[in-house]
């Protein structure tokens, strides 16, 4: 999973969650826990990415529904150590996501229930909840596949478990449609982890020798950070050229990214929840039904790094850039024309063939999709939204927007729970 490495103070922080408990269908033997005395849970889950706070976020929601816990859980990285004090305290049961060798000895020699969410050791002796990395490779596959590439690549990281599955299922899913891919991989942690400067040369050169246009896969959104800014040094178009999807979807990272990175999202609160629930028949005396659960992603967030239809023509490639750096700007199918060095007749029928749509389509697409997310994302009032999106008149936006949406801008930003208390 992606692991954030900032700098972060341990604060500890204890609370309460109190409400009815139930028994969840994990053991085949129960014995309630009195209500009066909450068991007292250390949570080892990391706060410094999205994934393991959406981990978290699925505690939350089992304690909201069943509770009762009394939880210590403090500001950490994945990789950094359990304060030495928590071996002498008394735990009723522990959530671990960085559980290894040394601390799983710990753990036993505790004698306390354990659920396991660490994705590199596959030998240690507690129940494991971890997402379906083979499912996570195959999603991405499939997500290039749909998009019409026949030419696909893996960008990855040495010696990581969870990386490696990821490949496999990617590359199980290409080979099931007669094609193959290349791999490019490097070790992440360590003394052998490569200077980044060194590494953006060897990924540029990697991507230099693959055909375009080419569908990657990276095993997380680092990872698709650092080719999409290959790409970006190489002056190659992304996605006409080069179509990049990323893992875990850390949304103001990839965001961030030039241009905005899609990502297969994992169902981390899911994971959350049912290690709650696997906890609490474990420390109700039961016994795990299996010792290993996958937990399958959720889908795909479709962002301009992957929102293309694969084409062999450069042409339509040109055009197709021309219009995704324009349109924004009110840009015209004679500008694109021209972009593309080819005639207004032969772009219409090249985008009919490719698209089945015409470059005015493309266009219109491209802002009402910026549109869309200024609505959600921002309390821009209609005028501004029309002046950053390329229309001259709001009036010309909203007959534009209800004939491709359905419905006015102002019905699509209330009927969203996002922007319920925006003023329109």
């Amino acid at each position: 999973m992606m692991q954030e490495r900032g700098d972060e103070i341990p604060v500890r922080r204890r609370f309460c969650v109190l409400a009815m408990a139930s028994q969840r269908d994990y053991s085949e033997h129960a014995v309630p826990v009195s209500p009066q005395k909450p068991p007292r849970v250390a949570l080892l889950i990391e706060t410094s990415g999205q994934y393991g706070r959406q981990i978290l976020q699925g505690v939350s929601r089992y304690l909201l529904e069943h509770g009762p816990w009394s939880l210590f859980v403090e500001q950490r990285q994945l990789d950094m150590a359990p304060a030495a004090w928590l071996r002498g305290e008394r735990w009723d049961g522990i959530i671990s996501r960085p559980t290894d060798p040394a601390l799983s000895r710990s753990f036993s020699a505790m004698g306390v229930p354990v659920v396991d969410l660490n994705d590199l050791h596959d030998s240690l002796p507690f129940p494991r909840i971890i997402s379906d990395n083979a499912a996570i490779g195959f999603c991405g596959a499939m997500h290039l596949l749909e998009r019409g590439f026949n030419q696909f690549a893996f960008c990855g990281f040495s010696g990581e478990a969870w990386a490696a599955e990821r490949w496999e299922g990617f590359r199980s899913k290409i080979r099931r449609h007669g094609c193959d891919a290349s791999l490019l991989a490097s070790a992440w942690r360590g003394r052998h982890r490569p200077n980044w400067y060194k590494e953006q040369k060897r990924i540029i050169q990697w991507i230099k020798s693959l055909p375009k246009p080419v569908g990657i896969m990276t095993c997380n959104d680092v990872r698709g950070h650092d080719v999409l800014n290959a790409c970006t040094l190489m002056g190659l178009a992304v996605p006409e050229e080069v179509a990049v999807i990323g893992v875990d979807n850390e949304a103001t990272f990839c965001e961030l990214c030039s241009p905005p990175l899609s990502s297969v999202i994992p169902n981390a609160e899911q994971i959350g929840y049912e290690a709650a629930a696997l906890l609490e028949s474990l420390m109700q005396g039961g016994k795990p039904k299996k010792m290993l659960r996958r937990i399958a992603p959720i889908a795909v967030k479709l962002r301009r790094s992957t929102d293309i239809l694969a084409v062999d023509d450069r042409a339509v490639v040109s055009a197709l850039r021309y219009i995704r750096e324009q349109a924004l700007r009110g840009c015209k199918v004679e500008d694109v024309a021209r972009a593309a060095a080819i005639s207004r007749s032969v772009l219409e029928r090249r985008f009919r063939k490719y698209f089945k749509r015409s470059p005015q389509s493309e266009i219109r697409r491209v802002q009402i999709a910026r549109v869309k997310q200024l609505l959600l994302e921002t309390d821009h009032k209609l005028p501004k939204i029309a002046t950053l999106c390329g229309f001259e008149h709001p009036e010309y936006l909203s007959v534009m927007f209800k004939r491709t949406e359905g419905v006015t801008p102002g019905q699509y930003r209330k009927n969203n729970p996002s922007a319920e208390n925006r003023e329109w």
